[in-house]
């Protein structure tokens, strides 16, 4: 079979250019041995193209999507479906406010018009986050303005333009007493903090840190719980230690480092706690378990005393949070609404069973509305949103 050529026929498929001559040829090669991974392969090629991906006339997009979803249905002579292995291969389609992809693995459905909201909508989670000072008292990050906010032992503390609050060491710290603040990102929020010491760190949606305003002593230790990514400054001769939370699900763990780039995950409703590593090296501890972590590796507290690696982790996905993105590898429902509810700070019910699983990129910065239609339109499952409620319906017979 000629690739090349199913490539073009499928460009001008799409774009509704093709002859009557190149459409009966598309329909020859289409059904040809072996065509399902050529087919798969483009849909993902377009999806993820530049030029696809950043463009941004949304009318271009709708008429794409609504040309896409009546080919995936339109019938060839003898009364066969003219696109049906293309269909199973990905249900592919576009999310117009920012350039996503998504498919489901197995049979696909027709897909909904891209247009058809819920009637209520719930925006996306922002840039903002509570600070807790050592006295008690509470910043809300959101409304406090930018520039000098307080002054916390031996720093200063500031928040940027950006949103990012910083800490600014004036002094060593020797000898005085510590003084913690915490750092808190409600469901719905998320933000990144630069401690004294230079270590950055990003906090995800329904998280928070606990840090000493200036390092002292032997190490650098904070206290972390929900899901953070560090990167932290060297300095031999003090390590960095996060340590978690703990919860009626799991036990307290420890991560040890000098200099590195990490993400841990600890969310207190979740079963375990992962340490994922993107450059340098740490060690996970857990109860009387203790291992070295290479980047692109990622190691699980499970019960104490028990470590195990995920030898199939997507470090990409585990930390596509950090740059405004959901990104999905074969994952099912809960898992995926799990996200959701934190950015969106939705409850979510699931009214009968769904077994769809979708493997996608979505923008984290767009309405519940269009993450769920983009969901719909795949096929699969159904949505219905009452104020910040949703619930996951199996999808209609």
């Amino acid at each position: 079979m000629d690739n090349h050529e199913l490539e073009i026929l499928l460009e001008k498929y799409i774009t509704g250019d093709l002859s009557p001559t190149e459409r009966a040829r598309l329909a020859q090669l289409i059904q040809q041995p072996g065509q399902q991974e050529t087919l798969e392969g483009f849909v993902h090629q377009v999806m993820m193209s530049e030029e696809f991906m950043g463009h941004g006339d949304e009318r271009i997009k709708e008429v794409i999507m609504a040309r896409l979803g009546e080919r995936m249905t339109e019938k060839a002579p003898g009364g066969r479906l003219f696109f049906i292995r293309w269909a199973a291969a990905a249900a592919v389609v576009i999310l117009l406010a920012g350039g996503a992809w998504l498919w489901r693995s197995g049979r696909a459905e027709k897909p909904v018009s891209v247009a058809q909201q819920p009637v209520h909508d719930v925006p996306p989670g922002h840039e903002g986050a509570i600070l807790t000072l050592a006295d008690g008292r509470q910043i809300v990050l959101d409304s406090s303005g930018n520039g000098a906010l307080a002054r916390q032992g031996n720093a200063s503390v500031t928040r940027l333009s950006a949103g990012e609050l910083t800490y600014q060491a004036e002094g060593t710290g020797e000898g005085a007493e510590m003084v913690y603040n915490t750092l808190t990102t409600p469901r719905g929020r998320r933000t990144s903090v630069v401690l004294s010491d230079g270590t950055r760190v990003w906090l995800n949606a329904a998280s928070s840190i606990r840090y000493p305003t200036v390092f002292s002593g032997k190490s650098r230790t904070v206290e972390v719980s929900g899901e953070a990514y560090f990167e932290v400054a060297k300095d031999a001769a003090m390590p960095f230690i996060v340590r978690t939370t703990g919860s009626s699900v799991h036990t307290p763990v420890e991560v040890q480092v000098l200099g590195t780039s990490f993400n841990i995950t600890a969310y207190s409703d979740d079963n375990e706690i992962s340490t994922t590593l993107t450059e340098g090296s740490v060690k996970m501890i857990n109860g009387s378990a203790s291992s070295l972590i290479a980047p692109g590796q990622q190691l699980v507290a499970k019960d104490k005393g028990k470590l195990e690696f995920n030898a199939g982790v997507d470090v990409p996905k585990v930390i596509a949070w950090k740059d405004g993105y959901f990104l999905f590898n074969n994952d099912d429902l809960p898992t995926i609404m799990k996200q959701l509810s934190r950015w969106y700070d939705i409850e979510v019910h699931f009214d009968g069973t769904v077994s769809a699983h979708y493997t996608g990129k979505i923008s984290r910065q767009v309405n519940i509305s269009q993450v769920l239609n983009l969901f719909q339109a795949v096929g699969g499952v159904k949505f219905s949103v009452q104020n910040k409620e949703v619930r996951v319906l199996p999808p209609a017979k």
